[in-house]
């Protein structure tokens, strides 16, 4: 349980005093003198899973800068009967995310969110796959990539750093990504310059390869569905692998595409294949971070999620600016 201690002015009382009675909990008010000023004193006890959303609303009804006003909560030992029906009734207000639960997911990101030697194997073999898939248009090869390449990992990590206002590990996410796409990339460019040597690369770009050089709108709003629908099956424990490939066919192909394409000198299939791997990587780490906003993970202290709330909003607003800027290109005839 946690003891809140709220003081304010007269003013302010009524407000405090609705904030109260909207989260149905049982308090105190009682009434002292501070530098000669009436001063409301209201005592609060109410179960730790609610603490954040409540002091969010007691903040926003209580002036803070005046000297008097104030708003302190402590941990209290013990069970109390008088505050059990209190704890009741706030049970529809439990976010889904307790600190353990909180505390489990960026274990998971942050053990992800870093790629070692192996994943960057698992991601150059992904590409080759991927690469002999393309070239003979067989679609079965191209789904045996995607099963290969661990690209969720990082994209969670990203997400979930990001919501919970850790900048640095968010960056480490990116940085793994790129090192993924880079390995992708050059296992594709360096394969396709062997083969067009031994005369086997086919003449003219194939149909498979023809559909990761076409980008478009439509591609965006997969990719920004597929990041939402990734991040929510890890949160909601769905097998990984079945969210791994969804993600992984907005990226594999179409950066292998990129490799081939440049060591054939397909350059229109260059251009297309690049534009529609920066509108997937954009809409699949705006749709990640919106999954994970929306389903309101956060830090469990008000004022760090306070400021990662901030952190989160301003990093949606620049991903949705990036994306505004592509879809401008695409209008664009």
């Amino acid at each position: 349980m946690i003891e809140i201690e709220l003081r304010c002015d007269e003013s302010d009382a009524e407000r405090v005093k609705a904030v109260l009675k909207k989260w149905n909990v049982q308090f105190y008010e009682g009434r002292e003198r501070f530098n000669g000023t009436d001063v409301v004193v209201f005592t609060v006890i109410v179960p730790d899973f609610v603490i954040n959303d409540i002091v969010s609303d007691l903040v926003k009804a209580v002036d803070l800068r005046k000297a008097h006003s104030s708003i302190v909560w402590s941990d209290i030992s013990g069970k109390s009967v008088k505050y059990s029906s209190s704890a009741k009734n706030l049970e529809k207000f439990r976010h889904r995310w307790t600190l353990v639960d909180i505390e489990g997911l960026i274990e998971k990101a942050n053990s992800q969110a870093r790629v070692d030697p192996i994943q960057l194997t698992l991601g150059a073999v992904a590409s080759i796959v991927a690469l002999f898939g393309l070239v003979t248009n067989s679609i079965v090869m191209i789904i045996s990539a995607m099963l290969l390449s661990p690209i969720l990992g990082p994209l969670y990590g990203f997400s979930l750093n990001i919501v919970m206002g850790k900048g640095r590990d968010a960056m480490e996410a990116i940085l793994s990504i790129g090192k993924l796409l880079l390995v992708i990339f050059m296992s594709s460019f360096v394969s396709s310059l062997l083969l067009r040597a031994l005369g086997v690369m086919p003449s003219t770009p194939t149909h498979e390869i023809l559909l990761r050089a076409d980008s478009g709108l439509i591609y965006i709003l997969i990719a920004v569905v597929l990041g939402y629908a990734g991040v929510v099956a890890i949160v909601s424990r769905i097998p990984e692998i079945l969210a791994g490939v969804s993600i992984a066919a907005a990226l594999v192909p179409p950066t292998s595409v990129i490799g081939i394409a440049l060591a054939m000198g397909w350059w229109e299939v260059f251009a297309g294949s690049t534009v529609l791997t920066i509108e997937n990587v954009l809409g699949l780490l705006a749709g990640s971070l919106a999954a994970l906003y929306i389903l309101n993970v956060s830090p469990r202290s008000y004022y760090e999620k306070k400021a990662a709330k901030m952190y989160t909003k301003r990093t949606l607003v620049a991903l949705l600016l990036l994306i505004a800027g592509l879809v401008l290109l695409e209008l664009i005839p």
